[in-house]
């Protein structure tokens, strides 16, 4: 143990308010008896004021609630919707929506194909093009070297994958990352359903024309109607998609997010499928596929495993 300078000077030498320098480190010695009595006297003050607070609130926190209008085809307003909370209560984070729209980036490009020769791959004589010494040119001892014409490329492209991984959580974050700043902004519509009885182009036209659309991403269920999908094929601006293949960067090149109401359950049922959602989505979700809604309880899990197993 080694006495520091600034204690010899001010005349400190109880061994508890010594310096201790072994292997080149600096460590204070402190009365650790002392410091885990603060530590306890701070954490039961924390735990007091705790108690004290929730006894003040009017319960556990809730999440807000979230809703949305159900309109028709012709703008008029049908019913309200109930969303789920945990899909549009989310801060917006810009992060998380670069690295879905790398992924789906890269995931387009995918493999490329494209290669070169080099100098080893190109088929051409080992002969020696003229002699070393004596013409006045410089030497060159082969027609294969890349500053040659018909020789190798230097660095050429390679056939390689251009995909990269992401993990399933960020992906699904990155999702309702985007659906909530699209509700956040007021650029999400609910449509009841989203059909045409022929695939007219003009038809389409005529329905963006209603609702003053430019932009548009429509999500609809799988079961999505063919005649609208090839009637807003034409149209520019506008691409359809369904719950299962919406991804952030279709969502965010369109300014406007219009779901069908089968297609944002479904979505919604997809983004949760590993949580418990609320009691009045999971009734809504029922009465649309016209099913009674499964209870939480463990008695319905086991009738499933049974009737399985039978």
């Amino acid at each position: 143990i080694i006495l520091s300078a600034a204690n010899i000077q001010h005349g400190r030498s109880d061994p508890q308010s010594m310096v201790v320098r072994s292997f080149g480190k600096r460590m204070t010695n402190r009365r650790i008896d002392i410091a885990v009595r603060k530590k306890e006297e701070l954490s039961e003050e924390g735990e007091v004021g705790l108690e004290v607070e929730l006894e003040s609130e009017d319960g556990p926190y809730e999440r807000p609630s979230f809703q949305a209008w159900v309109h028709n085809m012709k703008g008029e307003r049908l019913a309200i919707v109930p969303l789920e909370p945990e899909v549009f209560d989310q801060k917006i984070r810009k992060d998380i929506l670069h690295r879905n729209v790398v992924y789906f980036d890269n995931k387009e490009r995918g493999w490329s194909h494209a290669k070169t020769l080099t100098r080893g791959e190109i088929r051409a004589t080992t002969k020696k093009q003229f002699r070393q010494k004596g013409l006045g040119r410089a030497r060159r001892g082969t027609r294969r070297a890349p500053h040659h014409r018909g020789g190798g490329k230097a660095h050429g492209p390679k056939p390689r994958d251009f995909t990269s991984k992401l993990p399933k959580k960020v992906r699904k974050l990155g999702n309702m990352i985007a659906v909530a700043a699209r509700y956040q902004e007021d650029n999400l519509i609910v449509i009841d359903e989203l059909s045409l009885l022929e695939p007219k182009t003009s038809a389409a036209a005529r329905f963006m024309e209603v609702w003053n659309w430019d932009s548009v991403l429509f999500v609809t269920e799988e079961e999505k109607d063919r005649n609208f999908e090839l009637a807003c094929r034409n149209i520019p601006n506008v691409e359809t998609t369904t719950a299962l293949r919406f991804d952030v960067k279709k969502a965010l090149l369109k300014e406007k997010i219009v779901f069908s109401l089968g297609g944002l359950m479904q979505l919604q049922a997809q983004l949760l499928q590993d949580r418990v959602m609320p009691l009045e989505v999971r009734q809504a979700m029922a009465e649309l596929s016209g099913r009674r809604p499964r209870s939480r309880g463990s008695d319905s899990g086991e009738g499933d495993l049974q009737s399985q197993s039978m």
